[in-house]
């Protein structure tokens, strides 16, 4: 999901903004070889990626582990032995990623616009 944005934020201001209006539980870190992403993490399996372009915010869903992203891969194309097992550890679905973003997007909106 992109988000057109009047003035672009560098990604401190973005990360105190979303420290300050995101929950205590959220971790917030940057990402990438020049820092201009940062990873949003609600839980082990459920996270967002939000990139800072010109004149735009781009927000991404995003498995915020590696484990969490394996697994997730895993139930995604549906490996029929396994998907028990996971969605019994709490695996999240595709509506609750897409929920993610939607309230991670909604938000940088409010911010920002």
């Amino acid at each position: 999901m992109i988000i057109k944005v009047k003035t672009t934020p560098t990604n401190e201001e973005l990360l105190s903004l979303l420290r300050k209006e995101l929950p205590s539980d959220y971790s917030l870190r940057e990402f990438g070889l020049d820092k201009k992403t940062v990873m949003i993490k609600k839980s082990a399996f459920i996270g967002a990626q939000v990139t800072v372009r010109k004149n735009e915010i781009a927000i991404d869903e995003s498995t915020p582990s590696v484990v969490g992203g394996i697994l997730s891969s895993l139930a995604m194309i549906e490996l029929a032995s396994l998907i028990v097992f996971i969605f019994a550890c709490g695996a999240t679905t595709r509506a609750k990623f897409q929920a993610f973003e939607r309230e991670m997007a909604a938000l940088i909106f409010k911010l920002y616009n």
